[in-house]
């Protein structure tokens, strides 16, 4: 049985005097028990109108919401045993950590005092809360209100975790720290989870599976290493990687070529039928500067990073630049004449920016 399971799920706003907004367009997905999965896209795609559906927050156009293969579409928030941590903390400013943490089991009446006090001082603990307990809210860092949110959530045993963009307000150190612990938390207890981010890194590093999103549909689901190393659209190509790839328009010439321009070809993975416009994706870290072979080009900026250095290059008669991983230690002057191979290419085709199989 799966432990959270979405069916044609539907969500239609219908602004008075407006046209009908179609937010999440027949969503189906299914988790595992104690799977995280990542709900990944950029803004309005539909990832948190459907957080919020799950969580009883929004109601449901059509389709069903599934928790332990029993339907919750039309239950109530309170009637749903579902732990959500915001993207704002939504903590209470009044009351204390401990009171925080304690809220919600007090409210839903879960345990007698001393058990309610034993749950908060074992969660604390396990989050490093332990001690900030008697603090109130405007008195923590953003990482500790985070990881109160997250507390909060966490303590109520809940059938299905949601979390929503829980990692936006930190700096890039709390993040990385964050994140780690969040991993282990999610791993140590066996929380089913959907992770909300439109950060790629925080869903290729914390995902089981990763559903990249886009106009209220999925366009493609899989493990993180399948959404990067196969990409089903250009769309989830361009979104999932950072530098990002390269996507360079051309033509197919119909012998396992593409032209780039009057004097640039490039191999395809694929046979692709002669006058077929296609666009060619390049992952940076899949070129490498070359001698005598290769591509023609010109360089245009390069920035010689410590750990790895990242050059900008125009290919001969291609307007698009072509930005280029290139090994530590390499330096490149401006306008120098340079010679590129790709490795691994993917092909797209350039009107529905489908991968061409």
């Amino acid at each position: 049985m799966s432990a959270l399971e979405l069916r044609e799920l539907r969500k239609t706003y219908r602004p008075r005097g407006r046209p009908a907004v179609a937010a999440v367009r027949g969503l189906d997905l299914s988790l595992r028990p104690g799977e995280l999965l990542g709900l990944l896209g950029p803004s309005g795609c539909g990832k948190s109108t459907t957080l919020r559906m799950i969580a009883g927050l929004e109601t449901v156009t059509g389709g069903d919401i599934l928790i332990g293969g029993a339907s919750v579409a039309g239950r109530p928030v309170r009637e749903r045993n579902i732990g959500v941590a915001f993207e704002n903390y939504a903590l209470y400013p009044p009351l204390t950590v401990a009171e925080n943490l304690a809220f919600g089991l007090r409210a839903r009446r879960r345990g007698a005092r001393g058990d309610v006090g034993r749950r908060v001082a074992e969660m604390a603990e396990r989050v490093g809360l332990t001690g900030v307990l008697d603090a109130r809210p405007a008195q923590l860092s953003s990482g500790q209100k985070q990881r109160v949110s997250l507390a909060r959530a966490l303590i109520r045993e809940p059938d299905v975790l949601l979390l929503d963009e829980p990692l936006s307000h930190l700096d890039a150190a709390q993040r990385d720290t964050t994140r780690r612990e969040l991993k282990r938390l999610q791993r140590d207890l066996g929380h089913t989870t959907v992770l909300v981010t439109h950060d790629q890194e925080e869903a290729l590093s914390l995902a089981d599976r990763i559903a990249v999103m886009r106009d209220g549909a999925i366009q493609q689901l899989g493990t993180p290493y399948e959404v990067y190393d196969a990409p089903a659209t250009a769309f989830v190509a361009d979104f999932v990687g950072e530098p990002a790839v390269n996507l360079l328009p051309g033509v197919a010439t119909g012998d396992g070529r593409a032209r780039l321009s009057a004097g640039v070809r490039i191999a395809l993975p694929v046979p692709v039928p002669a006058g077929r416009a296609v666009l060619v994706g390049i992952r940076p870290e899949d070129l490498s500067l070359t001698g005598a072979e290769g591509l023609p080009a010109r360089v245009v900026a390069h920035e010689p990073l410590p750990e790895a250095g990242l050059a900008t290059l125009v290919l001969d008669g291609v307007e698009r630049p072509l930005v280029v991983l290139t090994p530590p230690g390499v330096r490149l002057a401006h306008d120098a004449r340079v010679r590129v191979a790709a490795g691994r290419t993917h092909v797209f085709d350039a009107e529905t920016g489908d991968l061409l199989r």
